[in-house]
């Protein structure tokens, strides 16, 4: 079974403590520990459209760094460094500011989405 920890990216955001932090993040890590917790086959994407429960996620444009930053496609968007990143059978789960969420795909590619 995988270990289930969630990193907290604090160099990131000296301004905070790590508890503000993982508070910040809410909800979002803990569906994903359960989702890894469960071990099947289940797609990362549905299974978090589920809990959700307000319909579709919308895929961002953007991609996400070797540092784990999210890089818009809008140029005038800065890149928004992870505020927390947990690994999922595909790679890591990235947890940003505005409740943006990198979830990992079998691909490779990563699907990013706004979950307020």
């Amino acid at each position: 079974m995988m270990q289930l920890t969630l990193t907290i990216n604090t160099n990131a955001f000296p301004e905070y403590s790590k508890s503000q932090l993982h508070s910040m993040l809410g909800l979002l890590p803990l569906w994903v520990a359960e989702h890894v917790g469960n071990d099947d086959s289940t797609d990362i994407v549905q299974f978090m459209t589920d809990r959700y429960g307000f319909g579709k996620l919308y895929k961002f444009e953007g991609k996400i760094n070797q540092d784990g930053d999210y890089v818009s496609d809008y140029e005038d968007d800065a890149d928004l460094p992870y505020m927390g990143k947990m690994i999922t059978k595909h790679g890591y789960a990235y947890f940003y500011e505005y409740a943006i969420v990198a979830l990992p795909q079998a691909d490779g590619k990563y699907f990013i989405t706004r979950m307020d």
